[in-house]
This record gives C-alpha cells, structure tokens and sequence, in this order.
C-alpha cells in the first residue's frame, strides 16, 4: 500500500446530496462533490481549528475541524502501525490455530479448548479489523467534525444532505 502524503496545505472535498433514488431493496444517494481549500488551505501550526466555508452548490454556511499536520501524521500512522501488526500477526496466530485444531484432545481438557477458542477469536479479529485500519490510513486526512452553521453562530452535531469525502 503506497503512503499517503499527508501535506502542510489541506483540500477540503465536500459532497452536496443530489437526489435520493429508493428502490426494491436498495437506496441511491446522488452526490455533487467539490474540492476547495477552505480558509486558505493551511493547517493549523497546533491542535485543531475550525474553518467556516460556504457549499458552493446550496450556499450554506458550514464547519470543519482541521488538524495540524504533525496531529494528522501521527494519527495516520497509528493507523498502519495496528493494521501491520494484527495482520502480522495472523502469522502466528493462524498456524497455531491450524496446529491446535488438528489435534485430539482429552476428554474435560478445557484448557485446550480455550486455547483454540481464543486463537478463534485472535485470526478472527485480525482479519476483520486490519483491513479496516489499512481503509482508515488510507483515506485519513486530518479534516473532520463537519457542521452546520446557524444564522446565530451555533454549530450543528447533525448535517443533512452533507459528507465529507
């Protein structure tokens, strides 16, 4: 998997719902997607900060929080980092499991038992959730929090009809 490069200036890509097609069985959401560089498109030096911009497709007033760089770097490697290790560790984890659960065992060895049972459950983890932690680091940009801004100044938690992408 290529690194990604995580740099100093950001873009924003943000998607205005379109249309919602339901169908039998399915739903379809219909996104504009634009790219921008809301606030001047630089990260903040420290923390986070919020950077108010304007939907060019339906004008409204919304919020980002944007990360500083070195934030963003360090929570993208933390992403590959625990994607590297429990995909790693599959090879241990699988040939112990595929060596255990060959055998006998006696019968009201429960400590046998648990010991397969936990390798289950070990392979079973890596291979759900390692592949989710390679998505992650590969779509993690240090832009997040999308909100709403009201008239008065107030943030919404919940935008309609807005995501991120």
């Amino acid at each position: 998997m290529a690194k990604r490069l995580l740099r100093e200036d950001f873009t924003l890509s943000i998607g205005c719902r379109v249309s919602v097609t339901a169908g039998v069985g399915s739903t379809t959401v219909n996104w504009q997607v634009s790219r921008m560089a809301a606030g001047g498109g630089r990260r903040p030096r420290k923390g986070d900060e919020t950077v108010d911009f304007t939907c060019p497709r339906c004008r409204k007033t919304l919020s980002v929080a944007v990360e500083s760089l070195a934030k963003a770097r360090i929570k993208y490697e933390i992403y590959r980092a625990l994607a590297w290790l429990l995909a790693l560790s599959l090879l241990v984890t699988l040939p112990m499991l595929i060596h255990l659960g060959g055998q006998t065992v006696e019968e009201g060895d429960d400590g046998a038992v648990r010991v397969v049972g936990w390798l289950v459950l070990a392979v079973a983890v890596a291979v759900i959730v390692a592949p989710g932690f390679f998505v992650a680091a590969g779509n993690y940009s240090g832009v997040k929090k999308l909100r709403l801004v009201r008239p008065g100044g107030g943030r919404t938690i919940w935008v309609q009809g807005h995501r991120l992408f």
